[in-house]
């Protein structure tokens, strides 16, 4: 495995395939019909460009540019799924162009969910409401309010490991509704919940459950029906219910994964 070197992230792209998409987006490209020469040159260029401002470059920029090197070299000979070497690190575990593909087209789907669901008017004046005065201070003093972009980590790390393990077939996908309905039954008031188990747990449902349930803990937050904090110190994020979920609350969510 490569050695990563300080993280490069900048308010446009977050991550080596973060950059590859924000560049597609840059040159109006389909996800679909990529031109895996011109985005492979955009992308060698950025890099150069990266280097001249004395980025320190992680060593997954430098897997994928050799990756999508590759992966032209095999498209300029006809292979549609021309086979590279695997690194161990789950956001770059494509070994073919249609991998590539699907998992560019994933990581955009999240961010448009992501980014259209924060832009909804939100209760309040904070999204992450701090733990309650009635804690102990001692504890009070190392928790502290989490963001989308660590919570959407999280949920793709679940997403990446369970593909891994065998999957049983689906059943019919709940609504956001009838999610948080749900959440609302197996969450204690004032009981902290792991985050990531709560996920996990979501998982024996299929795949798509987790990104409903993580939509639908976010739509909890929005409506200050939960918040979701940090141990600093041990780097666990919890949610904890502030208050119950009304009838009412329910016809102001909206279901942002039956937009497709």
């Amino acid at each position: 495995m490569l050695d990563s070197a300080i993280p490069v992230k900048t308010d446009n792209f977050d991550g080596p395939l973060g950059l590859l998409l924000h560049l597609i987006r840059r040159e109006e490209m389909s996800i679909r019909d990529l031109d895996l020469t011109q985005i492979t040159r955009q992308y060698l260029d950025y890099l150069d460009k990266m280097r001249e401002l004395n980025f320190d470059l992680a060593g997954d920029y430098l897997y994928l540019a050799a990756t999508l090197v590759f992966l032209k070299s095999g498209d300029c000979l006809g292979e549609d799924d021309a086979k590279v070497g695997e690194l161990d690190n789950p956001e770059l575990k494509f070994t073919s162009r249609s991998q590539l593909i699907q998992r560019l087209e994933e990581l955009q789907h999240f961010q448009r969910v992501g980014e259209k669901l924060w832009s909804l008017p939100k209760r309040g004046d904070e999204i992450f409401c701090r733990p309650r005065i009635n804690r102990k201070e001692v504890i009070d003093s190392i928790l502290t309010p989490i963001d989308l972009e660590k919570l959407t980590e999280v949920m793709m790390d679940v997403m990446q490991r369970e593909k891994r393990k065998f999957q049983v077939i689906p059943r019919e996908r709940i609504s956001i509704r009838q999610r948080i309905v749900q959440l609302g039954s197996e969450l204690a008031l004032g009981i902290k919940t792991d985050f990531k188990q709560l996920l996990e747990k979501s998982s024996e449902q299929g795949l798509s459950n987790i990104v409903i349930t993580f939509i639908s803990i976010l739509e909890m937050v929005r409506l200050k029906k939960v918040s979701i904090f940090q141990n600093r110190d041990l780097d666990s994020i919890y949610i904890e219910v502030l208050a119950p979920i009304n009838e009412g609350d329910l016809d102001v969510v909206d279901d942002l994964m039956d937009e497709g």
